[in-house]
């Protein structure tokens, strides 16, 4: 099944990282002592799920949702109603993954019907379907841990209930995979004190090369097909990284190792000393504040690394790579965790992560997993308050890419992040030649300053620079290396044949695309990837996976346009980044608030300060002259690392053709 996620939540969005629930509510929904309880009576009782011919006394399809025993019957249940082989994994409700949750599919498959699609049949049967604030809900309480108590922040407000303050929530921990079938890694824990934001790295060495059957070893890494992770939900990111440097894993630089939780938590501990802190505690350095672990450790912290580790940017992730498809991860050695969370309550929050692996037999391991976390133009926008930006990029895979996976990244004011299937730029203007976004609204449209926004067919030979059409110099090089005056590597494309030469025959080919006029590309179907919400974006996956062409073709065959809306204030005012609410970011890195704000968050809302002291910023938003009402408060949004600044990450997975 080829889904494509989108959830759709309007204002609704707003209220997902709120902790309090406000104290202006007049709780028509009623008082409830937790989230799961509210969606118990909303979702379960309201829509006749409960009575006793349904999934009441009857249990229809074996599930009983009455009040005493739901939350049991839906936590990591197998979906029995499921066909055979329809979706891998999925289960009722799989905490921290709505994509693998039943219970989601089906409610969201009637709400948005065009945008998912349940396996078996929609939820509810003979009631409205839910309202998109009602599945919203759902969906934050499954995304947050699918806790039975606690307040999930943001459901109440969603209900028009009344919950009690939220609380730091822990996810239930993943099992360990049967021996002889996968392996865990575990992520220390790591305490968030209340009310912070932060980012920390941190390490701890691990060695599973006792739990690995000798079939599943290649050299000093162990294989997998498949993985899934899953985190405290406090968490926005966790990267992981493998050191192969040679500085010592108990070297002082990385800081002093102590045990994490049990009996032993806070004593010295040896890194290597598995055993030392007890079962099920770890040993693990301090956690320094760092910014993508940047002065973390010896200098070649972060370049004298292995991959295979895998990272997620939400409470759980799983991944089962395409047929044929595996990955490498070392057998041993010293993990750098790089761990981002928010603890917006008033307790301190622990976070604690797992990591399963299920391993590749021989047949199996064809070709290896590849990523995409391309980071050009990170931090490429500088919208004004109370404006709206949309950045472009390309995105180039090698030849004989096979595309099976598109995520992005950005933070709460990315309202918007697309993908297009095709090298769009601008056609002539200002920003001529620059990426655009070939369909959208005012502000798409502004990308291109008035121009328009094309791709050109790729010519099938000739393109040696690899931007969609065939010019000047590309004939001179293939002409060069038709007299072997150039190497042929220089612009394979000349090649039509792919024989390993360039003939006159040829050459007159590519004369012929240089000299043909240009056909410009159907933009009406090229969309490939649309993700609304920032902390939950979309993951979509190909099946089968997107084919992208070997060597011969264009560059421009294998190139991807990918763009991020900013919203600064333009649709809410009320959003806009503010000089009083943006924190600093760790160790003084990138972002925080702005050095003078420009703009006025009360009284003349909207408008530009002006002055050079607080109070002449502040009086220039008044009103009218001398009503005192005014604020200048309003920020420039800029690229940085906390959610209050932005970033611009496209994310995905391939792999080669082989």
């Amino acid at each position: 099944m080829n889904v494509m996620r989108i959830v759709v939540v309007g204002t609704a969005f707003a209220l997902s990282l709120s902790a309090v629930p406000s104290l202006a509510q007049d709780c028509e929904g009623g008082n409830f002592d937790s989230t799961f309880a509210l969606i118990q009576k909303v979702v379960f009782e309201n829509r006749g799920c409960t009575v006793s011919a349904c999934h009441g006394a009857a249990a229809s399809g074996g599930l009983d949702l009455r009040a005493d025993v739901a939350h049991d019957n839906l936590i990591e249940q197998p979906a029995t109603t499921v066909p055979a082989g329809t979706i891998a994994g999925l289960k009722r409700v799989v905490p921290g993954q709505k994509d693998q949750s039943l219970l989601y599919i089906n409610l969201a498959a009637a709400t948005l019907s065009g945008q998912w699609e349940a396996p078996l049949r929609a939820m509810p049967i003979g009631f409205e379907p839910l309202s998109l604030d009602e599945l919203e809900a759902v969906r934050e309480w499954i995304e947050q841990g699918a806790p039975r108590e606690g307040t999930v922040p943001g459901t109440g407000e969603l209900l028009d209930a009344c919950l009690p303050p939220a609380k730091p929530i822990e996810i239930a921990p993943l099992p360990v995979p049967e021996a002889g079938v996968g392996v865990q890694i575990r992520m220390p824990r790591w305490t968030l004190p209340a009310g912070r934001e932060d980012e920390v790295c941190f390490a701890s060495y691990y060695d599973v090369t006792d739990q690995v059957p000798a079939q599943f070893v290649e050299g000093d890494s162990f294989v997998y097909k498949s993985y899934q992770i899953r985190q405290d939900p406090l968490s926005h990111h966790l990267i992981t990284r493998v050191y192969d440097g040679d500085t010592a894993y108990d070297d002082p630089i990385w800081g002093e190792y102590k045990c994490r939780g049990g009996e032993k938590d806070g004593q010295a501990c040896a890194p290597t000393d598995l055993g030392f802190c007890g079962p099920e505690v770890f040993c693990a350095s301090e956690p320094q504040t760092s910014l993508a672990c940047v002065g973390f450790g010896p200098d070649d912290a972060r370049t004298a690394t292995r991959g295979g580790i895998p990272g997620t940017q939400e409470a759980s992730f799983s991944r089962h790579f395409p047929e044929g498809v595996f990955r490498s991860a070392p057998l041993k050695g010293l993990i750098v965790w790089n761990s981002h969370a928010f603890n917006l309550t008033d307790e301190d929050g622990k976070l604690e992560g797992w990591i399963n692996f299920e391993f590749a037999q021989v047949d199996e391991r064809v070709t290896p997993a590849l990523g995409i976390f391309n980071t050009s133009s990170i931090f490429g926008m500088n919208v004004p308050p109370f404006e709206a930006q949309e950045i472009c990029k390309h995105h180039v895979f090698p030849p004989d890419t096979r595309l099976y996976e598109l995520n992005s990244h950005t933070h709460k004011r990315g309202k918007r992040f697309r993908v297009f299937d095709g090298r769009f730029v601008c056609d002539g203007g200002p920003n001529d030649g620059a990426a655009c976004p070939p369909e959208g609204d005012e502000v798409s449209a502004s990308v291109c300053a008035g121009s328009s926004c094309v791709a050109l067919v790729p010519p099938e030979s000739g393109d040696c620079n690899g931007d969609g059409e065939v010019g000047v110099s590309d004939l001179i090089g293939c002409v060069n290396i038709a007299l072997d005056v150039a190497e042929y590597e220089e612009c394979v494309p000349c090649d039509g044949d792919y024989d390993g030469r360039v003939s006159i025959g040829e050459l007159v080919r590519v004369v012929g695309y240089a000299l043909a006029q240009p056909e410009h590309v159907d933009a009406s179907d090229r969309l490939l990837y649309t993700s609304l919400v920032y902390n939950d974006p979309t993951i979509r996956l190909f099946e089968p996976a997107r084919e992208y062409p070997d060597r011969k073709a264009s560059a421009a065959a294998r190139t991807l346009t990918y763009c991020s809306f900013y919203d600064n204030g333009w649709s809410d005012p009320s959003e806009v980044k503010k000089q009083s609410t943006s924190p600093p970011p760790p160790n003084n890195t990138i972002g925080g608030p702005c050095a003078k704000a420009s703009g006025c968050t009360e009284g003349l809302v909207g408008e530009s300060c002006a002055g050079e002291t607080e109070a002449e910023l502040d009086a220039s938003c008044d009103s009218s002259p001398g009503a005192g009402d005014g604020v200048c408060d309003a920020c420039q949004l800029r690229g940085g690392v906390t959610t209050e600044d932005e970033m611009f990450i496209l994310m995905g997975g391939f792999f080669i053709e082989r």
